[in-house]
């Protein structure tokens, strides 16, 4: 047997779910407020709930470092968070090249990983980190975080006890590595990286292409997996056990990668700027430039014989 994903919006206009200094890289439903969602906005981190919005940290037109108490704190662009518990979010702090914690009771930050404002590749403590994007908690092993490190072409670990850093994969077919997500039952990591999506074995830990082409060939086309084209795609989640939606940032489009049929397909919206992706609730929000777009959507899966 076979499983069968049918994913759709709704052609009812969306809702501009809230407005934003710039991208949203990340989101993700607030357990630590319920029924809230939690996203960045360039140098902060920002939580919202109908009418409601609450600054967790930073400053969204004010970059650079320190820590500090909410408002007071300075981030060098938040690219990915991930919670570790529910009063405790890691946050990549890209320009400073580090890992940082937001604690929810008090708002205050500190440093999670890496060495802030310094660059490199260095395993051990405290770690060296260039360009981190992306944050996910290994399911796996939920004793370390799985970072993208943007330059280094890596996949790299941070212990949530020791915060000691370490490199879960290193390959050249890395290169402009982005968008992280993890499959439950393998363990197997998905990551974008320049125009192309690919799979990590957790066991071997070994990158192979799964999507697009490799390099710089980039475009659209719709096809079998290995001979669809994206451009420079973000965000990835998954949708079902076998099924991967992304957004491919510069076709403007929401396109689907199913690894039980062996195609890519593209759903109907067209969406400027994406960056990142949420599907919660029946709804799939959508972070854009300036803003966080929520579509209704069916969503179903059915077992095909």
């Amino acid at each position: 047997m076979n499983t069968s994903t049918i994913f759709r919006i709704e052609k009812s206009t969306p809702t501009d779910f809230v407005s934003t200094v710039a991208h949203v890289f990340h989101m993700e439903s607030d357990r630590y407020r319920p029924g809230y969602i939690t996203y960045s906005d360039q140098n902060a981190l920002m939580t919202k709930e109908g009418t409601k919005t609450h600054l967790l940290a930073g400053n969204t037109t004010q970059g650079g470092y320190k820590e500090g108490v909410g408002a007071e704190a300075r981030f060098g662009l938040i690219t990915g968070f991930a919670r570790i518990s529910e009063k405790r979010v890691v946050v990549a702090d890209h320009y400073n090249h580090c890992v940082r914690q937001i604690n929810r009771d008090s708002n205050t930050t500190s440093i999670f990983g890496g060495q802030c404002k310094s660059i490199g590749y260095q395993d051990g403590l405290p770690g060296l980190f260039n360009y981190p994007r992306s944050v996910v908690v290994d399911q796996r092993d939920k004793s370390q975080l799985l970072i993208t490190d943007n330059c280094n072409k890596a996949v790299r670990t941070v212990h949530v006890m020791s915060q000691a850093v370490g490199t879960f994969v290193k390959s050249d077919s890395l290169s402009g590595i982005k968008g992280i997500t993890q499959e439950e039952k393998s363990g197997d990591l998905y990551v974008t990286a320049y125009n192309a999506v690919y799979r990590i074995t957790y066991t071997q830990r070994t990158a192979s292409l799964l999507s697009g082409s490799p390099g710089d060939k980039y475009g659209y086309r719709d096809s079998t997996l290995l001979n669809s084209l994206f451009q420079y795609p973000y965000e990835l989640i998954f949708i079902a056990p076998h099924t991967l939606l992304v957004a491919d940032d510069s076709n403007y489009k929401l396109r689907l990668v199913d690894r039980n049929s062996d195609r890519v397909t593209t759903l109907n919206a067209r969406v400027y700027s994406l960056t990142s992706l949420l599907l919660t609730n029946n709804s799939l929000y959508v972070g854009q430039y300036k803003k966080i777009t929520q579509y209704k959507c069916e969503y179903n899966i059915t077992t095909v014989c």
